[in-house]
């Protein structure tokens, strides 16, 4: 499997000394009572992807969920006022919530000092809350973001209808660059990648209608997080090639008559990323 050529410098060599700090750390927050694998998920796609080190803020039932799952993780408990470890990229937002204290979660995480960040779920939806109730203090302006909506999570972003969003996807991708200042990622059939400044577009073309499962959302915000954190530099292309990877896995999956499930594409993402960064 070859990955497409203008996402080709997203792939590099590891280095021979290379450490679990150097190939990149990655913070996941989110889980809640009722979603509390969520972030687990998110985690397992941040280390197929090739995380050097997973740092879950998650309550206590993800950790037990993480125990077999994802047992070289870090852990922090979630409260509203706990302090996630620093990272290459932090990805938040998996199974989170929308409640008072997950408010108040991604508030203190994003007001903290700048860094790199991927909102996924519940994080865009509280963002598109403070946008609508006109909380312009509490919209992140220093750190650098990647947003992944689909078509319903764009649309609350945007304030307008689903359908919206559908009919004209280019349109909604560069209205939500200029509204939040983030590299977007729309998901769907030929999930659109635009840059925050709105110069790059990709479509992808990778991808089949077997990936329409709970969780593999989830899966492709930590393995975004996993790459642009091996990468430390363009969002853009770190997620394209995230993006493309996800869709690849999948494909290959569905060429082998493999099961789509999210440790079978977890584990098919692996095998491509260690063949790309050898």
């Amino acid at each position: 499997m070859i990955y497409p050529s203008e996402i080709a410098s997203a792939f590099r060599a590891r280095e021979r000394n290379s450490s679990k700090y150097s190939v990149g750390t990655v913070t996941i927050v989110g889980g809640s009572n009722h979603y509390n694998h969520a972030p687990v998920i998110a985690g397992i796609g941040a280390r197929s992807a090739g995380g050097g080190l997973v740092q879950l803020v998650v309550p206590d039932a993800s950790r037990i969920c993480a125990g077999a799952l994802l047992p070289e993780a870090t852990f922090t408990k979630l409260t509203p006022t706990c302090v996630p470890p620093r990272a290459d990229v932090t990805v938040m937002g998996m199974g989170l919530s929308t409640s008072l204290n997950a408010q108040a979660v991604v508030s203190r995480v994003l007001s903290g000092s700048s860094g790199r960040f991927v909102l996924d779920a519940d994080a865009l939806t509280i963002l598109a809350g403070w946008y609508a109730a006109g909380q312009s203090s509490s919209l992140p302006l220093q750190q650098q973001l990647v947003m992944t909506p689909h078509e319903g999570e764009a649309a609350r972003l945007l304030s307008c209808r689903r359908e919206e969003i559908a009919a004209d996807r280019e349109a909604a991708c560069r209205e939500l660059v200029a509204r939040y200042r983030a590299t977007v990622v729309l998901k769907g059939a030929g999930t659109l990648v635009m840059s925050s400044d709105g110069q790059r577009l990709w479509q992808n073309t990778s991808g089949n209608p077997f990936l329409a499962l709970a969780g593999a959302g989830d899966l492709l915000a930590g393995m975004i997080g996993a790459r642009w954190a091996y990468t430390k530099g363009d969002p853009f292309l770190a997620t394209c090639a995230a993006v493309w990877m996800h869709g690849a896995a999948a494909d290959q999956l569905v060429a082998d008559r493999e099961d789509m499930t999210l440790v079978n594409l977890a584990r098919q993402v692996g095998r491509m990323r260690i063949s790309f960064d050898q």
